[in-house]
């Protein structure tokens, strides 16, 4: 075992290096937290050891960077404890597979092209960003995403790159340095290999320096707006016990709907300015459609609108009788507590938690576990258009991890939206780490797409950035809250960069490796 343990001592410092740097933990090891990694495939002997040093090093990142996983099988599941770290155990085995696949791929084209170990170790680097940037992920992070929680100015060049691209020059950064690494301290040291691999340093010095550099200023432009929207936003505080009552008994919804209403009300008389009020998630725990608004909750809602002539955005239910479907929805009120457009049903469900594998395809499996996965999918990213003070504003309504998916913003962005809405309950998933994670990669989609953001959670982090990256107060964790929102926008806004390119980065990287083990055969060739 000890034996072992060595061999495979460099993917076990990796998987510390990663998950010890990502939100919500300094940076620290940005730049150099895949050294160990590459330095272990540019020696590997197999694809399978390959695979195995991958294995070891998303397993430990996820022990270390999601453990917000074992609480949420305990809060929502009801797990026992020791069930919960068996969940955990599950998910850091499985959930990023793409460091093995990335790996013991390379090593196999490496070997199928016969190319000598510096370019295996760029195979297995170029593969596995490749990998990263296409694996299905039930949580889609990645290292572009610290550089906005670490400040970096290199954050706002993310409009011409998108995150995305910071990941993948991130990795390039890393790459940089494991072959320093190698050329200094993996062969003999003679005075021509001291100088490539001051060249090697020099080169990650100056891509971090690059992007800093093309990333001051940007926000500037931004900051010149047109219009404000003024909102108020609602931090319930319902519990998660109080949550799963109201889905098994109707009578379990009246006090939420009333602690909505009476915050709203508080928060109305110290902010008589604001000009729109907006509730989180599944806020109102009921269906909400036009069919049902006469029920006595609804009603009680729209009083509330009317009687404030304050427009109302929220979260909802929402059920098609024709489907036989219920949704997850969002719903505009205009100050005459109507709602002129149908709701925006979510589009992107949690897996187990909205919607089961592959039950959209076996109708039975619903039969088969009926407390999973009961949602329908709605039909996309949908622009509701709604008037506020005197204005017609375009919203771009995100539901939960919606916002964690550049495509999606990219699709409201080019519909016309104005200003993304993001509702959310992190209520399942602790204090201190998926909230912060969650929050921050959300962020990232009003610098990509330069949109503002106003963002209502159940319990928290309630808050707003602007277009220009500037990050608004945050609500306290776990209390009720109120606060109003300035929301300076641009009516009709022009396009980013990485709107009208988002998705290419997979075609860069498959370019790239069909380049690589082109210029890597014709080397040896020539040797």
């Amino acid at each position: 075992m000890r034996t072992k343990l060595y061999a495979y001592r460099l993917p076990i410092l990796a998987g510390f290096l990663i998950g010890t740097s990502y939100i919500p933990f300094p940076p620290w090891a940005l730049f150099f937290c895949l050294v160990p990694l590459m330095l272990f495939w540019r020696n590997v002997e197999s694809a399978k050891s390959a695979f195995i040093g991958g294995w070891i090093t998303q397993f430990i990142l996820n022990l270390l960077g999601f453990p917000w996983i074992a609480h949420t099988a305990i809060e929502f599941g009801h797990f026992p404890v020791w069930a919960g770290a068996l969940t955990l155990m599950g998910f850091a085995a499985i959930a990023h597979l793409h460091f093995a696949i990335g790996g013991a791929l390379g090593f196999w084209l490496a070997k199928k092209f016969k190319t000598d170990r510096a370019y295996m170790m760029g195979l297995c680097t170029l593969v596995f960003a490749f990998c990263w940037q296409e694996f299905p992920m039930i949580f889609p992070w990645h290292l572009g995403y610290p550089w906005l929680w670490a400040k970096f100015p290199g954050a706002q060049f993310a409009d011409v790159i998108g995150f995305d691209g910071l990941n993948h020059f991130t990795i390039l950064v890393n790459f940089c340095l494991a072959s320093a690494v190698a050329v200094l301290f993996l062969k003999p040291i003679e005075p021509i290999s001291k100088r490539i691999g001051l060249r090697w340093i020099a080169a990650a010095v100056a891509i971090v320096a690059a992007l800093n550099v093309l990333g001051l200023g940007r926000a500037e432009p931004w900051r010149t707006t047109d219009a404000e929207l003024k909102i108020l936003a609602v931090q319930g505080n319902i519990g998660n016990y109080d949550k799963q009552m109201v889905e098994l008994g109707r009578h379990f919804r009246d006090p939420v709907v009333a602690k909505f209403i009476e915050l709203s009300q508080k928060g109305l008389i110290e902010h008589p300015e604001a000009d729109a009020v907006i509730w989180p998630e599944t806020a109102f725990p009921d269906v909400l459609d036009i069919p049902y608004q006469s029920d006595t909750n609804a009603t009680k809602v729209r009083d509330f609108v009317r009687t404030n002539q304050k427009p109302l955005l929220t979260g909802a239910y929402s059920y098609e009788k024709t489907k036989e479907e219920s949704y997850n929805g969002f719903f505009i009120f205009d100050k005459d507590g109507v709602t002129p457009l149908g709701p925006y049903r979510k589009t992107i469900l949690l897996v187990f938690g909205e919607t089961f594998p592959f039950s959209e395809y076996i109708p039975y499996m619903g039969k088969l576990f009926p407390n999973q996965g009961s949602f329908g999918r709605g039909s996309g990213p949908t622009v509701m258009s709604a008037s506020i003070a005197g204005r017609e504003i375009a919203f771009g309504p995100q539901i939960c991890y919606e916002g964690l998916y550049p495509w999606f913003s990219q699709a409201l962005a080019a519909k016309g939206a104005e200003v993304f809405t993001n509702v959310t309950n992190d209520s399942w998933f602790g204090r201190d780490y998926e909230p912060f994670q969650h929050l921050y990669m959300t962020f990232a989609r009003s610098i990509e797409f330069r949109r503002p953001l106003i963002r209502a959670t159940n319990t928290g982090i309630t808050t707003g950035m602007t277009a220009s990256g500037d990050i608004l107060q945050f609500s306290p964790q776990e209390r009720e809250w109120t606060g109003l929102f300035r929301i300076p926008y641009k009516t009709e806004a022009p396009h980013t960069i990485y709107e009208k390119i988002c998705g290419i980065w997979r075609w860069v990287l498959a370019l790239g490796l069909v380049l690589l083990l082109a210029f890597g055969r014709r080397k040896l060739t020539e040797a």
